[in-house]
């Protein structure tokens, strides 16, 4: 499994937001996010690479994210983790922990081909903030460990939405991760 394989399912589970039952709800406003890589190591996994993906969040890091109380009320952790695998994921989860005040989560995603991902979350939730550790651990298909990726994920509300923020559009009612689609994992 390469890096780039690492980074694309990871890429995703940057969105964590908190789930539906005794839930945090973000608030509204301009966000942004740090990530930072704390351990990279497999094939093609030198210092070089780690700082230019470092350099990559960094230049992500500098743009704001208007969430607008539409989107915090459509967002739902669980039902997300849980439809990760109609998503083609085919993710099995060992724990989910999407409620209050922290975050945490354990999950084996099968990969094309054979191998697997496994993928760990950790971390805190607050209305203006979020920590997240994530831990991603891929095998191939015989189980020998082929690369680990460990990052932190630092989201924080600046307050309100400002002309330079990027507003996402609105996901189609009928997209998977939309609460009202109606999809089953």
């Amino acid at each position: 499994m390469s890096l780039r394989h690492v980074a694309i399912l990871a890429l995703p589970l940057l969105a964590i937001a908190c789930g539906p039952e005794a839930q945090i709800k973000r608030q509204p406003g301009s966000w942004s996010q740090k990530v930072e890589v704390l351990k990279l190591e497999g094939k093609g996994a030198s210092p070089q690479v780690q700082a230019q993906m470092q350099k990559m969040f960094d230049a992500m890091a500098a743009m704001s994210v208007c969430v607008t109380p539409a989107a915090v009320e459509k967002e739902d952790l669980a039902k997300n983790l849980e439809q990760m695998g109609s998503r083609g994921q085919n993710c099995t989860f060992s724990n989910r922990d999407a409620t209050g005040s922290t975050i945490g989560f354990d999950a084996v995603c099968k990969q094309a081909g054979g191998g697997s991902m496994k993928l760990t979350a950790r971390g805190s939730n607050a209305p203006t903030e979020q920590d997240i550790k994530m831990t991603m651990v891929g095998t191939d298909a015989a189980g020998k460990q082929q690369g680990t990726m460990e990052m932190r994920v630092r989201a924080i509300r600046n307050g309100d939405c400002k002309p330079s923020d990027i507003t996402l559009p609105d996901l189609p009612p009928n997209h998977p991760t939309v609460p009202e689609a109606g999809l089953k994992p």
